[in-house]
C-alpha cells in the first residue's frame, strides 16, 4: 500500500500538468477566446498603414516586426519594433502606427481582454 500511494500521487499530478494552458494570452481554446480584429481585416490594416507612410523614407526590401497590445477598448498601445535594420524606416513605421483606428478587442469567455500581437511588415 505504501508503494501504491506515491505512484498514484505522481500519476495524478503528471496528467494534470499536461492539461494546463500554456499562458494567459493564448488566443485559442475551444472558441472561448476570440482574436482581436482590425476593421476590414489584416489586408485593410496593411493598406491603411501604406497610405500613412512617407514612402521616400522607406528602404526597399526592409523587413520589420512590430509588436503592440490591443487593449480591452480596442486601442493599440505599447507599440514597439521587435526587429528592424533601417532606423529611418523604423521611425516612419512607428509614426504611421500612431492614431490607428480602434480594433475589435479580443474576447475571453465573453469579456474583452488585452492581447499582444506581433505583425511582420515587408517592403518590396
Amino acid at each position: 500500500m505504501k508503494f501504491i500511494f506515491p505512484f498514484i500521487f505522481i500519476l495524478l499530478f503528471s496528467t494534470q500538468s499536461f492539461s494546463q494552458i500554456q499562458g494567459e494570452d493564448e488566443v485559442y481554446l475551444n472558441n472561448l477566446i476570440l482574436e482581436p480584429e482590425f476593421p476590414g481585416g489584416m489586408e485593410m490594416f496593411y493598406s491603411y498603414l501604406m497610405k500613412r507612410l512617407d514612402h521616400s523614407k522607406i528602404k526597399s526590401g526592409e523587413k520589420l516586426i512590430v509588436a503592440f497590445t490591443v487593449n480591452e477598448l480596442g486601442d493599440m498601445i505599447k507599440i514597439r519594433l521587435v526587429q528592424f535594420k533601417d532606423e529611418t524606416t523604423a521611425i516612419e513605421v512607428l509614426n504611421a502606427l500612431k492614431n490607428f483606428p480602434k480594433w475589435k478587442p479580443a474576447y475571453k469567455l465573453g469579456n474583452p481582454v488585452s492581447v499582444e500581437l506581433k505583425i511582420p511588415i515587408v517592403f518590396k
